[in-house]
């Protein structure tokens, strides 16, 4: 099955969203740059033009117009994975005499996408109020704070720096640029307040996620929603009577005992609904496909599902300590978070003309990035540098910079 095309939808999503988070993060770096060698009383005059001014309303307008086009691409992205896993079943549909089948003439393929399209919008709708900012407190609790409201706390900070007679402005605003390039662009999730936690107590406040990780993880839900979706419709067309769950390497713990099994509809169904992730959801990267049991083969052999569980398992040492390859991809994992966020605070530090945090950023990045080809050659896991990417990065020369 041929996916390029699947493949350039999503980097289309993802770049957008990198660079929006980009742009936000630059303005908040050009805001911070304004208030330096200002007097008391010119800094609080600023604050009131900027808070007053045009730039925060751009970086709304700009939120929701990501917002409107997301979702309007969010269709055409979903019938390319519906389209693509209906070219894959055509072949089993003529292997049964059966005439073939297409997307455009297909009622039950359409409402499985405006089925899966309808729960994996809801990170796009109204951007513009369901995005924040996390900032810190000075006893080092976070917050979350709406993207227009961040814009004006950090334009208080500003002043305060200003007010309190720093002598080095760019020293007393360093945290403040370090937690925004920690933060980013942030999804506001509001599921689960009012829900108990399993010790009884009540869930308060909302959870909050990067808006980049967000958009990312959601398209790889929906696609896989679609993938199962259309599967659950060609079985019944099939009469299949059970599924096979795919078999990836480096399985997660609670989903090894159904990496590439073979189940009756019923027993998967009863298993799915008991798992704490169910596949295909929660960074699940497991689907399912029809089969009749009895019938279709497994498309590894036990002896196959054994070796790899085996091999994960055995994992590896990397600095004193014991890993399974799947705990050393959620290693890799941490490292491309954390290569983003110095690339983040490039950026912000770029834009507020911080030579020493941008020196700071930039040696950081080459070490991680080193550590990073130290723990994949060690481990033998593949790399992913297209996950430490951030549009809007590029390395400086410091000493050039005015």
């Amino acid at each position: 099955m041929d996916n390029n095309k699947l493949k350039l939808a999503e980097e289309r999503f993802y770049s957008r969203f990198e660079a929006l988070n980009s742009e936000i993060l630059q303005e908040f770096g050009k805001t911070i740059s304004k208030f330096e060698g200002l007097s008391v009383s010119e800094a609080h005059k600023l604050a009131q033009q900027m808070k007053n001014g045009r730039e925060i309303d751009k970086i709304m307008e700009d939120l929701e117009k990501a917002s409107q086009l997301s979702r309007k691409d969010l269709e055409e992205l979903l019938e390319i994975a519906a389209e693509e896993n209906i070219e894959f079943a055509n072949v089993y549909y003529e292997a049964k005499g059966m005439d073939k089948v297409s997307y455009k003439d297909s009622k039950q393929f359409q409402n499985i996408v405006k089925s899966v399209e309808k729960t994996t919008q809801g990170v796009f709708l109204n951007l513009s109020s369901t995005t924040a900012i996390k900032l810190l407190k000075d006893n080092g609790e976070g917050y979350l704070k709406g993207i227009r409201e961040a814009y004006e706390d950090v334009i208080d900070r500003c002043v305060l720096a200003v007010a309190t007679g720093q002598t080095n402005y760019q020293k007393a605003m360093y945290d403040t640029i370090k937690q925004l390039a920690n933060s980013g662009v942030r999804k506001i999730y509001y599921d689960n307040v009012g829900k108990k936690r399993p010790d009884g107590t009540i869930i308060k406040y909302p959870y909050s996620r990067r808006l980049d990780s967000s958009v990312r993880q959601n398209i790889l839900d929906g696609v896989r929603q679609v993938n199962i979706g259309v599967q659950e419709q060609v079985g019944k067309e099939f009469g299949a009577d059970g599924v096979e769950v795919s078999h990836h390497v480096n399985c997660a713990p609670d989903h090894i005992h159904i990496d590439g099994q073979q189940f009756s509809k019923k027993k998967f169904e009863k298993i799915n609904n008991n798992l704490t992730r169910p596949v295909a959801s929660m960074n699940c990267r497991h689907f399912v496909f029809s089969i009749v049991l009895g019938v279709s083969s497994p498309l590894y052999t036990k002896k196959q599902l054994e070796q790899d569980r085996k091999k994960n398992e055995k994992g590896f040492e990397y600095e004193g300590k014991k890993y399974t390859l799947y705990e050393g991809e959620q290693l890799q994992r941490k490292i491309e978070l954390a290569v983003r966020q110095q690339k983040d605070l490039q950026i912000i530090a770029k834009a507020s003309n911080d030579k020493d945090t941008i020196s700071k950023s930039q040696s950081n990045i080459t070490q991680l990035t080193q550590k990073y080809k130290e723990l994949s050659k060690i481990s033998g896991l593949p790399t992913k540098m297209d996950r430490m990417r951030v549009v809007g990065y590029q390395r400086v020369n410091v000493n050039k910079l005015k």
